[in-house]
């Protein structure tokens, strides 16, 4: 579900070094628990502005009064634009200013039309361009939700071991947003041509039947139904809420090569050798019974398919993800809050996590469900491309 999803994320950067420095002794100093605690609880409330710029489309509306070079808006702008209101806005602006968003430009005064706030390009990219490759603020969509979880639910899924499902509104928009730009970015340029050397996109152009198992919102079958016209994609999904926003985007796409199954009364297990190509996008490692899954793939690849499975790149321990890992504690984080709780949503469980289906537990997994070909294909922004037959 993650990986990409988390590719560019850095809420909790630096606290790491804070304990790797020798000079520092957590035994005696009390300055450094002070910093964790205060960086965690800073990250908390600057996600939750970030949040909000995203939500009010505020980041959107900077960047169009932005774009001209020199330019800036004031609260006053911003409330005459967006009829938000002006007191709300002037603290907003002011926050997000010493944050670093945004640049307070010189000036004198201290009233509304004298305080001037610029959103540098740069940044206009990062928060408010989707078409760009820099675009990395989908994922704050679903923060609050999960953060909330632990108020809500975490207490009692340590107590009793049941986790949680996906099936959250926002936390399946937020990560959705983000792999339609991973999807778009990496898969179709990168991992799609060199698949099989070529044989793949081969496949794809000439036409074939694929089928994506776990397809969320549809971002990856409507984005492959596009480029491959000669080629029919089949999304298989269980959660409702998913299916629902699937049905809508595959309508709103027009396209006629892509079909939606409900896949708790009509499992990829069902179709019995029918696809060339299966996709797998971030399940495996949030799926109660993966195994079961691995199970359906075999039964409905054909006998010379191939499926392209990806998933969060990661250490074979816990010791080597917390040595080298890029960001292990934001990782774990999510694990706690989405990926895991996810996996031990139902009885037995597999709880692999965000961090749990590494190299080796891939290549066991997929062995014992009876496929001997298994190849790391691409490593890239903390996913993991397999191609599997």
């Amino acid at each position: 579900m993650l990986g990409s999803a988390l590719g560019g994320a850095a809420i909790y950067a630096g606290l790491k070094n804070i304990l790797d420095n020798k000079k520092r002794d957590p035994e005696k100093d009390h300055a450094i628990a002070h910093e964790l605690v205060w960086k965690c609880i800073g990250g908390a409330m600057q996600s939750s502005m970030l949040y909000i710029g995203d939500k009010l489309d505020l980041y959107a509306t900077l960047r169009e009064c932005c774009q001209t070079e020199g330019s800036s808006v004031t609260a006053v702008d911003l409330a005459t634009i967006l009829g938000f209101n002006q007191r709300w806005l002037r603290e907003w602006l002011a926050q997000q200013a010493a944050m670093g968003v945004l640049q307070l430009l010189p000036g004198q005064g201290d009233d509304d039309e004298s305080l001037h706030y610029r959103l540098p390009k740069a940044t206009a990219e990062v928060l408010a361009d989707p078409s760009s490759k820099e675009y990395d603020i989908a994922v704050i969509a679903c923060v609050p939700s999960l953060v909330n979880r632990a108020k809500t639910m975490l207490p009692e899924a340590f107590r009793t071991g049941i986790g949680r499902s996906y099936d959250e509104p926002e936390v399946a928009e937020g990560i959705d947003r983000q792999h339609a730009v991973h999807i778009r970015d990496i898969f179709l340029p990168e991992v799609v041509p060199v698949a099989k050397n070529g044989h793949v996109l081969k496949l794809l152009q000439q036409g074939c039947s694929v089928a994506d198992l776990g397809c969320g919102a549809g971002n990856l079958v409507i984005a492959m139904a596009k480029a491959f016209p000669n080629s029919n994609f089949h999304g298989f999904e269980i959660s409702e809420e998913a299916l629902i926003i699937a049905a809508r985007n595959i309508a709103d796409s027009k396209l006629h090569n892509v079909f939606l199954h409900d896949a708790n009364v009509d499992s990829l297990g069902d179709h019995v050798n029918t696809y060339d190509i299966i996709t797998t996008y971030y399940v495996l490692h949030d799926a109660p019974n993966p195994s079961e899954l691995v199970a359906q793939v075999r039964k409905a690849m054909k006998r010379n398919g191939t499926w392209l499975l990806v998933d969060i790149a990661c250490e074979s321990t816990v010791r080597d993800n917390i040595a080298k890992h890029a960001n292990p504690a934001l990782y774990f984080a999510f694990s706690v809050s989405c990926c895991m709780s996810c996996s031990l949503s139902t009885k037995g469980g597999a709880g692999l996590g965000s961090l749990g289906f590494s190299i080796p537990v891939a290549t066991k997994m997929l062995n014992a469900g009876g496929f001997n070909y298994v190849e790391v294909l691409l490593e890239k922004q903390n996913a993991r491309w397999f191609v599997v037959s």
